[in-house]
């Protein structure tokens, strides 16, 4: 059975640092709240997710932070754009061993352990699975083989980042399975939102 990895970008939760858009409406302190909040999330609902789980941070943790300690690994983001990190992280798994590979941010309260099961079924038959956000970008982005174009020429952190995604993977002729459509959590009235209905 190929090996099933899932690579968890994160920030380190630190004052000034973490969901500064967000920051801007709510001030920094509650912004680290909140953030410290989506931490808790990402990790509950990925805690008992059978794969190799590696959180790449952007910072090396702290010694003594407590996020992601029990049956998780720890590497560092490299430098460059969010694609270029991105890539970067997925080249080096692949390097490690050949399986399906998943990768998540932290801003996504509604993912559930599901979707990972949907999102590693969908590679047996798709070169691509993707979770679409409801502002244009994507919550997860999966691969069974390393293949960095995907990446190519995306303007991140606007709403044109899944539509010029798929058009990458079109353009190249392979396969994508979109999974269900999410919201992520950038501004107060998605914050709101979540709050309301958890």
């Amino acid at each position: 059975m190929p090996k099933k990895t899932l690579i968890i970008f994160a920030k380190q939760p630190k004052l000034g640092q973490v969901k500064t858009r967000l920051a801007q409406t709510i001030g920094d302190s509650k912004a680290l709240e909140v953030y410290e909040e989506l931490l808790d999330i990402t990790e509950s609902v990925t805690a008992d997710l059978e794969a190799e789980k590696i959180v790449y941070w952007d910072q090396i943790p702290d010694s003594g932070h407590s996020y992601f300690q029990i049956g998780y690994k720890h590497s560092k983001q490299s430098s460059g754009d969010l694609g270029t990190k991105m890539a970067n992280a997925f080249q080096y798994e692949f390097q490690k061993s050949k399986g399906k590979v998943l990768i998540i941010g932290t801003d996504c309260p509604y993912l559930k352990a599901s979707i990972f099961l949907d999102a590693y079924k969908a590679l047996e038959h798709s070169d691509f699975v993707i979770g679409p956000a409801l502002d244009g970008g994507y919550y997860l982005l999966g691969m069974n083989e390393y293949l960095p174009f995907v990446f190519d020429g995306i303007p991140w952190s606007t709403d044109s980042v899944l539509t010029l995604t798929l058009e990458n993977i079109k353009r190249n002729h392979f396969k994508c399975t979109l999974l269900e459509e999410l919201d992520d959590i950038d501004t107060i009235h998605e914050w709101e939102k979540w709050k309301k209905i958890r």
